[in-house]
């Protein structure tokens, strides 16, 4: 795969060690693979599998990794700790691996396609954008802090269709322009939601997130229901 804006493309799959909604959610089991080993492989049906790295405090995550194939990037314990944020892991990979495009795929999103993917890619590719996130669309009728965020409530409501999308950020894919993160880390700390951001709409099945019990549940049935 060939991208000529892009040049040479990483791809990394965090996943530490630990968790407190869902206890070790990357090495639990759904369906008889554990968690992370979806993302691994849906990984290694866009990319070669030397360009994939699992990034991770965890040697049985790591282990998971190298039986599958792909490459293993061992970060501080520091930077898996409930304090520790997307900015500190993604900087310390950047650092430490030389690429101009890194794609991160989130491994507790285990209902993304390989289309997906595919599409992000592309759109990035066709932007003028640092940074792609994924999302979802929704066009009901949104508030935030008791506020209206997409409609006028001193009036009738409108139809549901005609109402202004608010997108919700899942992180089941994102891609950073690597040089525009380590500069905007370096000025201001921070670099994860960049500046030209480009709000990529997957659909809301794929999105799912695994943060709490019932999201792994749900989750489990999807898979067991496509598989029947």
């Amino acid at each position: 795969m060939h991208y000529k804006n892009l040049g040479k493309i990483l791809i990394m799959i965090p996943a530490r060690s630990g968790s407190k909604r869902v206890k070790n959610k990357n090495l639990r089991k759904l369906c008889g693979k554990p968690l992370v080993s979806y993302s691994i492989e849906l990984a290694k049906k866009c990319f070669e599998s030397d360009s994939i790295f699992v990034n991770s405090d965890s040697d049985e995550i790591l282990l998971i990794a190298n039986k599958l194939g792909v490459q293993e990037y061992k970060r501080d314990s520091v930077l898996a700790s409930d304090e520790a944020t997307g900015d500190d892991f993604t900087i310390d990979f950047l650092n430490s691996n030389d690429c101009e495009t890194l794609i991160m795929i989130n491994p507790v999103c285990p209902l993304l396609k390989k289309d997906d993917i595919l599409n992000a890619i592309e759109s990035f590719n066709q932007s003028d954008c640092d940074t792609l996130i994924s999302c979802t669309s929704t066009q009901m009728q949104c508030f935030f802090e008791d506020e209206p965020v997409n409609i006028d409530i001193k009036q009738k409501l409108q139809q549901t269709q005609l109402n202004k999308p608010v997108k919700v950020l899942n992180w089941a894919i994102t891609i950073w322009n690597s040089t525009s993160f380590k500069t905007m880390y370096k000025n201001l700390g921070y670099a994860y939601i960049g500046i030209r951001r480009n709000l990529f709409t997957i659909p809301a099945l794929h999105g799912i997130k695994i943060s709490t019990e019932d999201d792994f549940k749900f989750a489990e049935k999807v898979i067991l229901l496509k598989e029947s």
